[in-house]
């Protein structure tokens, strides 16, 4: 028999969609059941495959890692070959002019230590055919820049000043410390040609580790549109139309926080693996206070962070913190080794493609930053606008900067806290 739904009452209606419904969902508990064992096998198989292959990815990855480190190393060891010869060479002509037996201090402490230095340099590029062959030239030409500075320090203390300036004055010593520069450039070059390649390698590893925890969460997915096909099809268009709505919203107002640390550039000249240390050390405590106050991390590049807010208070309570947390952390550290970031805030619309932003209000933030002390902030007028009756704060006005790459200037200003004119 036929039923027309329209003659069915509304009591009617309703229980046979509540059957329909019933029946849908006991297919499907069905289907699942059916297929679990199946699925289940498979899953824990390609699990088992992915989580061996991950762990000859990590074990790669360290080997990178430690690779780079050991090229670190032979730069430093290569520094400090030359140093010490630098040092022997000066405090030679020091002596030799003046006879001050000061002069000889730099002299006898280097002549002391190079061939330990030389000896630490061969064995940390044993593994290398080429820097091999490099350091048994260097240690030549050494040898001979070694004695011809005990040959005219010798005559200088036997009171022959002429003979020792005869000695300086065949140009001997010029010759083999050119010989001394070239070789060691010439390793320098070697292992920065390393450097690319290991750090190459390092990248690739990374990028592995992150296709395979894509690929998990793939696997994960599948399994899940597998056992619940009907369930997830609603899902699934719900998902697409919020990404066609999230495609045409490509504009919105947003607070930008720029921090970049002061003297990064000095500090990796000074101690390239402890700064590459405490870096890592600082993001561990930054990145997190960027997402407890609801930011978004945008882009990081070396020492620099960017950073989106949905609210200017938001912002201005993660910078404060930031430079709260930096300066607790920063007490036991020498100052001239401190990591101090300076943070430059600002508000408007920007354009917000592929998980990246853009725009003149991304550009005034990164630009603010640089007028910021070390471990302070600086904040356009808009962002001051939007805080000041929020929050306790001193804005020390900067007037209008013109700032490079924007077209008008602004008006800035420095936060400290508490309360202030």
């Amino acid at each position: 028999m036929t039923i027309d739904q329209n003659e069915l009452s509304p009591a009617e209606d309703t229980a046979l969609r509540k059957r329909g419904r019933g029946v849908a969902l006991k297919r499907v508990g069905y289907e699942a059941r059916r297929n679990l064992l199946p699925i289940t096998l498979a899953v824990v198989f390609v699990v088992a495959v992915l989580i061996g292959f991950s762990l000859w990815i990590s074990d790669k990855a360290q080997n990178a890692d430690a690779a780079v480190t050991h090229t670190v190393r032979n730069h430093q060891l290569l520094s400090v070959v030359q140093s010490l010869l630098q040092d022997a060479e000066i405090g030679q002509r020091g002596y030799i002019l003046t006879g001050d037996s000061f002069y000889l201090e730099p002299y006898d402490r280097a002549i002391s230590e190079i061939e330990s230095a030389v000896g630490d340099l061969q064995s940390n590029v044993a593994d290398n055919s080429v820097q091999t062959a490099n350091v048994a030239v260097l240690r030549g030409l050494i040898a001979q820049k070694l004695s011809e500075l005990r040959q005219s320090v010798q005559r200088r203390r036997d009171g022959d000043q002429a003979g020792a300036l005869a000695v300086l004055k065949t140009g001997q010593g010029k010759v083999l410390m050119d010989g001394v520069r070239d070789v060691l450039s010439r390793m320098r070059a070697e292992e920065d040609r390393l450097m690319e390649g290991r750090a190459e390698q390092a990248s690739r590893a990374g990028f592995i580790m992150e296709m395979m925890v894509i690929g998990l969460s793939l696997l994960a997915a599948a399994v899940g549109l597998t056992m619940l096909h009907i369930a997830l099809r609603r899902a699934r268009s719900a998902e697409a139309a919020r990404d066609e709505l999230l495609s045409r919203l490509d504009r919105k107002l947003l607070a930008i926080l720029a921090a970049d640390i002061a003297g990064y550039s000095r500090l990796m000249e000074g101690n390239e693996t402890v700064t590459l240390d405490r870096l890592r050390h600082v993001r561990d405590l930054v990145d997190p206070i960027i997402v407890e106050h609801q930011g978004t991390i945008v882009n990081t590049a070396g020492d620099s962070v960017l950073a989106a807010f949905s609210s200017a208070l938001s912002a201005i309570d993660c910078a404060l913190e930031i430079q709260a947390r930096m300066e607790a952390d920063n007490r036991d550290v020498a100052e001239s080794d401190r990591l101090l970031f300076r943070i430059g805030l600002n508000v408007g619309d920007v354009i917000v493609r592929n998980g990246d932003v853009f725009g003149d209000t991304v550009n005034v933030a990164a630009r603010l930053e640089a007028l910021a002390n070390p471990g302070g902030i600086c904040i356009s007028r808009t962002v001051r606008d939007h805080i000041r009756k929020q929050r306790d704060l001193t804005f020390d006005d900067l007037g209008f900067q013109t700032l490079k790459n924007i077209a008008h200037p602004i008006s800035a200003f420095r936060v400290r806290a508490g309360h202030g004119a």
